[in-house]
């Protein structure tokens, strides 16, 4: 957290509420001052004990919604996604995230990847230490990779993870879709798809998907639009924009 920012949240818990019992005191203390009996010091001395534990139970809760304690330990702000197949048997697949973390404090981070081929993945980080990959061995469960940050990262700062995973597709069974699970709020995901294997007269459309998360394994995916495939380029962009939560999302293309 940066120093403009703490002293900020600070400034807010020394106000209001506080200001007020903070004034009762002093006109309490006042009070105190010019008597000098026995029964006056007790009764200024319950005050403050009150006051104290008033004013800690308040400062407590309010430092309980400050650092925002969830169960979730960031927001994911936007997602900029890049396939690249290189001639249809190798393929690299990359991910750059803008979050914001929502925990004290942020150390590593787990990255949920599910790669349909038969071969592990490569992976990588420009940005981030990779730590260890856990293959679930179930096409109904994502694998996951642990990444270390370079130093930690504190509450409300963004942090930018990068991902990337060079894929074997030698065999030709992995599927040809990019998929993304959205269970929080977040601005942009942008789908850059290029397939430089495609021959010149490939034109065909790639189609955006959407399903929900909780729904059956077995459910299809609903049509959403078409994406042009841009010859020039090879390659298929989509931006998607503030995306419904709770569903997962996916450009599927002809194979």
């Amino acid at each position: 957290m940066s120093k403009k920012n703490l002293f900020n949240n600070l400034s807010s818990l020394f106000s209001g509420k506080f200001a007020f019992f903070g004034s009762l005191a002093s006109i309490l203390g006042l009070l105190v001052l010019i008597a000098n009996d026995n029964f006056s010091i007790i009764i200024a001395l319950s005050f403050f004990c009150l006051m104290l534990f008033i004013f800690t139970s308040y400062l407590v809760y309010n430092l309980y919604k400050v650092l925002n304690t969830k169960q979730t330990d960031h927001a994911n702000r936007s997602t900029f996604i890049k396939y690249e197949n290189i001639d249809g048997n190798k393929i690299f697949y990359e991910t750059y995230k803008l979050i914001q973390v929502k925990k004290p404090v942020l150390t590593e981070m787990e990255y949920h990847f599910k790669w349909t081929g038969t071969h592990m993945p490569v992976v990588t980080s420009n940005l981030q230490n990779v730590i260890n990959i856990v293959d679930e061995q179930n096409p109904l469960k994502y694998d996951r990779a642990l990444l270390k940050f370079k130093k930690p990262v504190y509450f409300n700062q963004n942090l930018v993870l990068h991902f990337k995973a060079e894929l074997d597709d030698v065999d030709k069974v992995s599927l040809s879709h990019v998929e993304t699970r959205v269970v929080s709020e977040i601005d942009i995901i942008h789908y850059r798809i290029i397939l430089k294997n495609k021959s010149p007269e490939f034109c065909q459309n790639a189609n955006l998907e959407k399903r929900k998360i909780d729904s059956d394994v077995s459910a299809t995916f609903d049509k959403i639009r078409e994406i042009p495939f841009d010859r020039n380029t090879k390659s298929y962009e989509y931006h998607l924009l503030n995306p419904e939560i709770g569903f997962y999302y996916r450009i599927s293309w002809e194979k």
